[in-house]
């Protein structure tokens, strides 16, 4: 709790109460509000509390069934009130959270920060729990914090001016001080719970990290018979939580043994104090005095003052207690805010990874994009995100109608000429012109098939509302579906309003044709077509290749098919060795 937390925190509630004519202020200013009536029906009651006892030490039923209707009185308005104060807390954590992820989520998925966070930048290795189950918790500590913070300390300033006037300044000021020095001492031996918090959420996002890679790449571990080394890795990771999960039940074992002692019981014998304080203190003659020396008096002001500095007790105990919620908020909000960070560096184009040693490339060598209708890359070096050079420099330039095969070994730098094209790694150097990501198509050996229906996966990554807006119907894309090869698939499937998770129920001919349809919906000017046909056989692939030349789309291919040659006209050839040639096609 330096700081840089505070500015944090700053920063995440401007996020989530953007103004304060926000529902989120309303909601805030309205608690208050709610909050303040409490503590003053907290005072009535405990008058009427003093009252009934009087009436029955006294022994007069009309009085006794007098102050019992008065409280029944305040039943309705205080049930009413407390459950409006947890409903209000509720209903900011949920707006804080929607408020947050909002933000975050349309930050994060602007660009391509989603892929560059994950594949760039090595600071966060688990985005998915801070965008969910980090900022939840976020979100459900601030709103609870901010009634266990205000409403203890308006509750201090009221029942402290009531007690004075009840029993004299000596006994509100002697409980503060008692719990002002509690503070100070839990202050110095209460561990940092607050970075203890942080490292175990970071702990969990390791574990559960490498449980979905492990989900991801089964089929590999299982070619790889590699069950007996990710079990190794996943014990290590999960006893590592564990150990600190068990080193924070421990610390808290003892924190929760010495609140017991100073904040508890040193509090009841400072309690016990204060209200012998009319009877014993010195003006107790004054004090007698006034009541007559009447029993009943005295139990009606001890059961009054006793209720007041209960309340009062428990207000100083919860603000001191708060510290260990502000803890658990520090945690979370250093989470968050560095998730905050790094999706703003990757929005400017930094990011920070560990790059090999001597690399010539860094992060203030850029190369420029520049908007045209053809392809061209002028001096630009094929480097990876953490500085293998690959290429020194790639000249060529591929004009529409200039369909372009692509043959070298692998890791010569073939996907990562893709990817420096598809702006998800960074331009190091030279002027790469190109036409708009969106005239650009990429189709991968494996398609993405997301959950929906048949029709989502024939216009990914549009919606039915922009088809529409294209002119395109459903009979046009019956047409697109039979030119793929699609036919059967749309018609045994019930149409194109089916829901299935196509990427389980599609064998891989299917999913490409797929991806291959998806190109002929979108029209583009240029289509990188990377091992997308090695599921299909030789007469579809080439009628594909012919559908695609017909409307007008360059093809730009990366196979081991040298039958494909035929439908190109360069070829760009890679060694290996970081030498390159381009050349026109010659075809006898």
């Amino acid at each position: 709790m330096d700081l840089q937390f505070f500015k944090s925190l700053a920063g995440l509630v401007a996020i989530v109460v953007p103004s304060w004519k926000s529902w989120e202020a309303f909601n805030l200013l309205l608690l208050s509000g709610l909050l303040v009536v409490r503590t003053y029906m907290s005072i009535a009651i405990s008058t009427i509390n003093g009252s009934i006892v009087k009436a029955i030490v006294s022994r007069e039923l009309f009085l006794f069934i007098k102050r019992l209707a008065a409280l029944a009185m305040f039943s309705l308005p205080a049930s009413t009130i407390n459950s409006g104060l947890d409903y209000l807390i509720q209903r900011l954590a949920v707006q804080f959270r929607v408020r947050l992820c909002t933000h975050l989520n349309a930050q994060y998925l602007k660009g391509m920060s989603y892929y560059q966070m994950t594949n760039l930048d090595s600071r966060i290795t688990n985005p998915d729990q801070r965008l969910t189950q980090d900022i939840e918790r976020w979100a459900k500590i601030l709103s609870t914090l901010y009634s266990n913070i205000s409403k203890p300390i308006l509750d201090i300033i009221l029942f402290s001016l009531k007690l004075s006037e009840l029993v004299g300044w000596e006994g509100p000021v002697g409980i503060i001080a008692w719990y002002f020095v509690s503070g100070v001492i839990i202050k110095f031996i209460s561990p940092p719970f607050g970075v203890l918090t942080a490292k175990e959420q970071k702990l969990e996002g390791v574990y559960r990290n490498i449980q979905s890679r492990l989900v991801s790449h089964s089929e590999e571990v299982a070619f790889y018979h590699g069950s007996d080394w990710e079990f190794a890795r996943i014990v290590q990771s999960f006893r590592a939580l564990i150990s600190h999960i068990d080193s924070m039940i421990i610390k808290r074992f003892f924190m929760g043994t010495w609140d017991s002692i100073v904040v508890r019981y040193g509090a009841a014998i400072c309690a016990y104090s204060v209200l012998g304080l009319p009877v014993f203190g010195p003006k107790r003659e004054y004090y007698f005095a006034k009541i007559g020396n009447d029993p009943g008096a005295i139990t009606r002001d001890y059961i009054r003052n006793s209720s007041l500095l209960m309340n009062l007790t428990k207000a100083v105990g919860r603000l001191v207690a708060s510290y260990k919620e502000m803890q658990q908020l520090a945690g979370f909000t250093s989470l968050v805010a560095e998730l905050k960070t790094v999706i703003d560096d990757l929005g400017k184009g930094k990011y920070e990874r560990t790059v090999v040693e001597g690399c010539p490339y860094n992060d203030k060598t850029r190369g420029k994009y520049i908007i045209k209708d053809y392809i061209k890359f002028d001096n630009v070096p094929i480097v990876t995100p953490n500085g293998d050079v690959l290429i020194q420099s790639l000249n060529i330039e591929i004009l529409p109608g200039m369909h372009t095969f692509i043959q070298g070994p692998n890791g010569c730098g073939k996907s990562s000429l893709f990817r420096i094209l598809g702006e998800l790694w960074p331009l190091f150097g030279g002027v790469l012109s190109k036409p708009p990501i969106e005239e650009i198509f990429y189709i991968p050996q494996r398609p993405y098939l997301p959950f929906g229906s048949l029709r989502e996966q024939l216009i990914y990554p549009h919606t039915q509302e922009i088809m529409k807006a294209r002119g395109v119907t459903d009979a046009d894309l019956m047409e697109y579906a039979q030119r793929a090869f699609l036919t059967d698939l749309v018609e045994n499937r019930g149409g194109f309003e089916t829901l299935e998770e196509w990427n389980d129920t599609l064998s891989g001919g299917q999913k490409q044709k797929i991806a291959m349809c998806r190109t002929l919906y979108h029209k583009p000017k240029y289509a990188i077509l990377d091992e997308c046909t090695s599921m299909l056989s030789m007469d579809i692939e080439a009628a594909l290749y012919e559908a695609y030349k017909a409307q007008g789309t360059t093809l730009i291919t990366v196979s081991h098919r040298e039958s494909l040659l035929k439908f190109h006209s360069h070829l760009l050839k890679f060694d290996g060795e970081g030498d390159w040639k381009y050349a026109k096609l010659i075809l006898s």
